[in-house]
């Protein structure tokens, strides 16, 4: 429980980001459906295409949250079996005049 609402925002856009199409009851497409990227994030065309979804996601759901920066996060481990993947993305809550905030998603896939 939060007793702000930029960090209940925050929460929710988390929330949003990492639902997956089907999850949510009532609403098929709510998400950004990130899941089946998790083993082609490691190119440059998923990359673009997480953002893709993350950003229509928002628009559709969270209008006004203003999506400022992505950022790709690709570090793979000594094993080369398991990577970590994920976007760091930076938004702002224009009407609520917040500072730009960030939020990470980190999502591991193996080989």
């Amino acid at each position: 429980m939060h007793n702000s609402f930029p960090d209940q925002l925050h929460d929710n856009l988390l929330n949003l980001i990492l639902t997956n199409h089907g999850e949510r009851l009532a609403h098929p497409d709510f998400g950004a459906n990130l899941f089946e990227l998790t083993f082609e994030m490691q190119n440059e065309g998923a990359q673009a295409e997480a953002m893709a979804r993350i950003s229509n996601a928002v628009r559709k759901y969270m209008p006004y949250v203003s999506l400022e920066t992505f950022s790709p996060i690709v570090e793979n481990f000594d094993n080369k079996e398991v990577a970590k993947i994920g976007i760091s993305v930076g938004y702002t809550i224009p009407k609520l005049r917040t500072e730009q905030r960030q939020l990470e998603v980190i999502l591991f896939s193996a080989g």
